[in-house]
């Protein structure tokens, strides 16, 4: 396993969404990179058929952050005992920046149009919004 520098961000990776889950990298988290992981990982459920009480142990593995590992290996049964939806609560409150809700709150109020089309404008702050989900 690769070491996290903290000048690399994770990212989510998924070469075959109907087979495997959704990798996330070792590195940074930002709350784009979780959301895509969480939502590749629902995907990935629902293609699969993956019962509710599975999800978590088929997936917490593939957060390849070597300190997220060890956080898992720590607290796994705990971990395991969540739903995958409490388990991504886990997650944001510990890895993500404790401000990162206001964040993106701000950078929601602070958009502006500009000379964009407002389509695009406002698919921007959709997507700024369905980041909040859950947190």
């Amino acid at each position: 396993m690769s070491s996290a520098t903290p000048s690399q961000t994770g990212r989510c990776e998924q070469s075959a969404p109907s087979k495997a889950p959704p990798v996330l990298t070792a590195g940074e988290i930002t709350p784009e990179a979780l959301r895509a992981w969480e939502m590749g990982c629902v995907n990935f459920f629902r293609q699969k058929g993956i019962a509710a009480d599975d999800q978590v142990v088929k997936v917490a593995g593939n957060l390849l952050d070597p300190r997220i590992q060890d956080w898992y290996s720590n607290n796994g049964d705990h971990l395991m005992s969540l739903s995958f939806a409490e388990f991504m609560t886990e997650v944001r409150k510990y890895w993500l920046p404790s401000d990162w809700a206001a964040t993106v709150h701000q950078k929601m109020l602070s958009s502006t149009q500009g000379t964009k089309a407002f389509h695009l404008w406002a698919v921007e702050i959709e997507s700024l919004n369905v980041l909040l989900r859950g947190s």
